[in-house]
Order: structure tokens, then C-alpha cells, then sequence
């Protein structure tokens, strides 16, 4: 929860008035307080307090902004969302623990529902090869069901050359698994991540067949953490590639209405 230090605050009420829950009210001493019992601790009094007044004691301390590490030129981060692409091609190279670690922090980074933080992540690393033929073979089963021969030919072309890259995984031996409780908070995060894995020179592919597998699957979904009310939003395959893009890839015209 908040805790403003009154020895700090100047009364400024930036705080107060940025409160989504208006747990924050000034005192007759005109210092600010935060009625904790309210307070659903977003953070974003710490962040707005020009003289740090507001903190979250029991959270990590937030990093101060700075101009040349925090601000983005529009058009680069525009040019890198059209430059993204999904990978399909992986060398097998494994990302670092340093590196997992940054695209995680950036799914932590999204905004949730009512401040929830409750995105989960799965990074299937060391475990990834004793779970490839688990999540194959739901994946036969889906597409069985669902009467997709394509789909089986693939699980058949993967039982014929298992130490060959396949087609669900197509090289990439690291995959990260996001749940939630709110669908859009795990897309939220998911995007986030996928936007640093290309910021870093990585490869990164939302494999939603993978996901089909996993949903389908009563031991799989226990293994990933998927309850009745934890969904399992999508599992992200990152990787090193050796593909390079030239331009970007053409795309429909967006649909709006301007009303």
C-alpha cells in the first residue's frame, strides 16, 4: 500500500488527483495522507510525486525518470512494431537466463485489470524437450478430432524426424507460457514481451496450436498452471534466427470507422 512521508510532501495534491480510487486526501496540515484500506496500490503516486514523497515500501523502488533512457522518437517505435515479424525459423541457440529474465519484467510491465498483476508466466527451458511429444501428441489428438489431415501429416512428418526441426516448434527449444485471469491482461503482457524480443535481435512466435495442445490436455493444463479461472492466453516460442528482414511486410489498410 501507499505511504506518503509527510516530512516530503508539499501539498503539491498531484497525487491525490491522479488517485484512480481516491484513496488520497489532504490533511488539515495540507500535507497529503493515503487511506490505505482504499488504496489498491497501482503505484502511480510514487510515480507522479515530484519530490518522492509517495512509496510503496513493501515493492521494489521505482527508477527515476530520465529524458535520454525513458523517451521513444514516435516514428522508431511506429517502424518497430511494422518490422516485427513472426519467426518460424530457429537456430536453437538458447537465450540466456538475463535475457529471460527482461522479457519477463516487460510482461510484468503491462497494464492489468484493476491493478490485478495476476499474468502468470510458464518459461519451459530445461523441461522443453520431455515436454515437446506430451504437447505433440494433444496436438494430434485436436487435430484429429477437429478432422484437420493437414495437421495430422504434420504430427506424422514430427514422429518420422523428432530430432529435426518441426512444425509446431520449428527449431525453438524455449517457450514461455502466459495465464490470467483476464484473457486481455495475458495479451497485454504478451505483446510487451514480443516487442522487446525484436528490440533485442531475437526471434519470437505466438504458437497457437501449442496453446490448442495445452487446452486440450487435462495433465498438460495442470502442469501450465490453466484452472477454471486461470486461462491460458497464448504460448510465446523465443529464439535466436538467422532469418533477416529487409523491409516490412505489407498490410491491409486498417479497419475504422471514424464516428
Amino acid at each position: 500500500m501507499a505511504v506518503i512521508d509527510p516530512a516530503k510532501c508539499t501539498g503539491c495534491g498531484q497525487c491525490a488527483e491522479n488517485c484512480a480510487v481516491r484513496a488520497i486526501f489532504r490533511t488539515p496540515d495540507g500535507v497529503c495522507q493515503c487511506n490505505q484500506p482504499v488504496c489498491f496500490a497501482c503505484g502511480q503516486c510514487a510515480a507522479i510525486c515530484p519530490t518522492g514523497a509517495a512509496s510503496m515500501p513493501e515493492l521494489e523502488p521505482p527508477i527515476p525518470y530520465r529524458r535520454e533512457t525513458f523517451d521513444l522518437d514516435p516514428e522508431t517505435l511506429l517502424n518497430a512494431m511494422r518490422f516485427r515479424r513472426s519467426i518460424r525459423r530457429f537456430t536453437g541457440e538458447k537465450l540466456t537466463r538475463r535475457q529471460l529474465e527482461l522479457l519477463l519484467d516487460a510482461g510484468r510491465c503491462a497494464p492489468t485489470s484493476s491493478n490485478s498483476q495476476s499474468v502468470g508466466f510458464v518459461v519451459l527451458d530445461e523441461e522443453f524437450e520431455a515436454m515437446r511429444p506430451k504437447i505433440w501428441e494433444s496436438f494430434a489428438r485436436f487435430a484429429e478430432a477437429k478432422g484437420r489431415k493437414l495437421l495430422l501429416r504434420r504430427y506424422q512428418s514430427y514422429l518420422e524426424h523428432p530430432d529435426q526441426p518441426d512444425t509446431l516448434f520449428y527449431g525453438g527449444n524455449q517457450m514461455i507460457a502466459v495465464t490470467s485471469q483476464q484473457p486481455v491482461d495475458g495479451g497485454l503482457a504478451l505483446a510487451n514481451m514480443e516487442l522487446l524480443v525484436h528490440a533485442m535481435g531475437l526471434g519470437a512466435l505466438y504458437c497457437g496450436f501449442a496453446t490448442r495442445a495445452i487446452e486440450n490436455d487435462p495433465e498438460l493444463r495442470a502442469y501450465f498452471g490453466v484452472t477454471e479461472t486461470r486461462h491460458l492466453d497464448s504460448c510465446l516460442i523465443v529464439g535466436h534466427t538467422d532469418l533477416r528482414f529487409h523491409r516490412t511486410a505489407p498490410r491491409n489498410p486498417p479497419r475504422v470507422e471514424w464516428r
